[in-house]
């Protein structure tokens, strides 16, 4: 794709964001929105998301009606989804649905648009703050801010653990050997020394904010098997913004029988997986990834050992 296709898809997105903004922003106080659940009860799914997600598609289907669409809504399932190599858009419509629904202004609409299976554009909206973060491939990362000035963003220089604020997932699994591992790796966190550690519910904001350097490193495991983590639709604009900020991203995920794999350095984020990693740099990556992989190992001695 040429850099002006990209730029008209950019402000074609932009627009769809800020058409779903202006919905949850109008609806966001009404606890009674919520109308249904899907893999369980953590995981909601309220009027306003379908909503919002058929008025981002009506309006991209308006400008591009020959382009695919992956959407949360209408795509979610845990059979997965396809992605060919023909221009294709992935729709959240309202990531953060559980802090929207209790209030908590820590959501945002995602939008990406991939082709040849790369994200070529990116665009993560939070309506609340009315920030607007979006990148296109090989042009840079930006916000544009409620005061409407725009400029470039940046990930952190941070590179220890010590100096480093992270945001870690719990996801919507809440079984036993699924609790187990996540406080194992979150104790090793601390036991690093870690700054602080964040969660924020929303792969979208987590990713933003490490691209702009307002934390250093976020994390969610899942996989298929287990029907857990965040899918294309969570993690593929955020992907690129944070390397087009100077952001790392790698590939976490566990499925199969090894239940700590070696973490590819070369590898980013397998859009087709369920889990999401990303650092401000190298350096933060590779020891947040150490500390994950021990987390791993001590979650599975007590596995073997509970028998769980």
């Amino acid at each position: 794709m040429s850099f002006d296709i990209n730029e008209r898809v950019l402000e074609v997105a932009k627009e769809a964001a800020l058409l779903a903004g202006s919905a949850i922003h109008q609806t966001w106080s009404i606890r009674s929105d919520i109308k249904n659940t899907k893999s369980s009860c953590t995981d909601l799914v309220t009027e306003t998301d379908e909503r919002c997600e058929e008025l981002i598609i009506n309006y991209i289907r308006s400008k591009f009606p020959h382009h695919s669409i992956i959407g949360e809504e209408s795509s979610s399932s845990s059979e997965g989804y396809e992605l060919t190599a023909d221009p294709t858009w992935t729709i959240d419509p309202i990531d953060g649905t559980t802090n929207f629904v209790h209030q908590l202004k820590l959501s945002c609409v995602i939008i990406s648009h991939i082709v040849d299976k790369t994200v070529r554009v990116g665009v993560i909206y939070d309506p609340m703050a009315k920030e607007l973060f979006w990148a296109t491939r090989g042009n840079g990362a930006f916000l544009r801010g409620q005061d409407g000035i725009t400029y470039p963003i940046s990930a952190s220089s941070t590179k220890t653990i010590e100096h480093a604020v992270i945001s870690m997932d719990p996801g919507y699994g809440r079984d036993p050997s699924g609790v187990r591992k996540f406080c194992d790796i979150q104790s090793e966190i601390l036991l690093r020394g870690v700054r602080n550690i964040r969660v924020l519910g929303s792969t979208g904001l987590n990713m933003a904010y490490v691209a702009c350097g307002r934390l250093d490193a976020a994390f969610e495991e899942g996989s298929w098997k287990s029907n857990r983590g965040p899918k294309i639709w969570d993690f593929a604009a955020g992907m690129l913004l944070i390397e087009e900020a100077g952001g790392k991203t790698h590939d976490i995920s566990s499925e199969g029988t090894n239940v700590n794999p070696i973490v590819d350095l070369n590898s980013s984020i397998d859009l087709m997986g369920r889990s999401f990693f990303c650092a401000s740099t190298s350096e933060l990556a590779c020891k947040v990834l150490d500390v994950i992989s021990h987390g791993r190992s001590k979650w599975a001695d007590s596995i073997i050992n509970s028998g769980i």
